[in-house]
């Protein structure tokens, strides 16, 4: 009866090594999708956050005037009848190239479209300026959802 058992130790420790074999190979696979996911996470979040600085760093330059294309159109009634739309872009190197689209529309409304990408990822992040009349400036209304 010895003499059959003999060397069934061996196929033993083989079979224990195959299913940590497996064990860990499906570890792996598991935290290689988890750290795939936490990789898009950060790169849909900063596509998030450069366009949203596209955004601020435009609105910046037309409340202070700098933004030529726009600061130089008055709110003139004559501007609305000969314009419909008026429109520039805007690229500001960041961390990544970030490109805004600005649309005036009639005399009161700016349209600020501000896209951005980080990796796979990209990002498009919408704000509406005013004009107001009284104050004789632009102002920042908040953001659109896109």
């Amino acid at each position: 009866m010895r003499k059959k058992l003999k060397g069934s130790a061996l196929l033993w420790s083989v079979c224990a090594l195959l299913i940590v074999a497996f064990v860990l190979t499906g570890l792996l696979a598991i935290n290689k999708s988890y750290a795939e996911e936490e990789i898009n996470n950060i790169a849909s979040r900063r596509a998030e956050y450069l366009a949203r600085s596209g955004v601020e760093l435009t609105v910046n330059l037309i409340e202070k005037g700098e933004l030529r294309q726009i600061s130089e159109i008055s709110s003139s009634n004559d501007y609305g009848k000969k314009y419909k739309n008026r429109e520039a872009e805007i690229t500001f190197e960041l961390d990544e190239p970030v490109t805004v689209n600005i649309s005036k529309s009639g005399d009161e409304i700016i349209l600020i479209k501000s896209d951005a990408s980080s990796g796979n990822m990209k990002y498009t992040m919408c704000a509406v300026m005013n004009y107001d009349t009284i104050k004789k400036c632009w102002e920042f209304e908040g953001y659109v959802k896109y």
